[in-house]
């Protein structure tokens, strides 16, 4: 299955790096760099799941509702971690700023940049979706949506104290 675990993962978490591909190449304009930021965050993904693949066919995987309740809730404690969060906003601000990339190299930086932060942003998502099962269609749509929403959703502004 290792290849099909590598486009899973893939296709899962492409949805959630759409709006930054499309300020990408909104602000680049140079079709070579957007597919070389666009080809190093899918294999980046796809590495991951190879290896997620090799590691699951080496370890015993317990299912049982117990288990994803305890991945859940971890995924939503390390949400509000700093770490968690810092990366949730860096892919955030990635998404929404100018490129600076205009050439190879600096594609390169960009999308392994991007896909670093990315992979950060989603540690305890992809907890929660390995656990289900990446071979159904459904846990992989579900997960892609989950990802987009958490990457685009803003996070609530703090309150305001009124000093009184």
């Amino acid at each position: 299955m290792g290849m099909g675990m590598a486009i899973s993962m893939a296709a899962m978490m492409v949805p959630s790096a759409a709006p930054f591909f499309v300020a990408y190449g909104r602000d680049t304009r140079r079709p070579v760099t957007v597919a070389t930021v666009v080809l190093i965050y899918v294999a980046v993904w796809a590495a991951i799941g190879l290896a997620l693949d090799y590691l699951m066919s080496q370890v015993m995987m317990p299912s049982s509702l117990l288990v994803v309740g305890i991945a859940i809730a971890l995924a939503l404690a390390y949400a509000v971690t700093p770490w968690g969060r810092w990366a949730r906003e860096r892919c955030r601000e990635m998404s929404m700023r100018e490129a600076r990339a205009n050439r190879f190299g600096e594609a390169v930086a960009e999308g392994a940049s991007y896909a670093a932060c990315c992979v950060v942003c989603s540690a305890g998502v992809m907890l929660v979706v390995i656990l289900l099962g990446m071979s159904n269609p459904l846990v992989i749509v579900v997960g892609a949506a989950v990802m987009l929403a958490y990457k685009l959703i803003p996070r609530p502004a703090p309150a305001l104290s009124r000093g009184w």
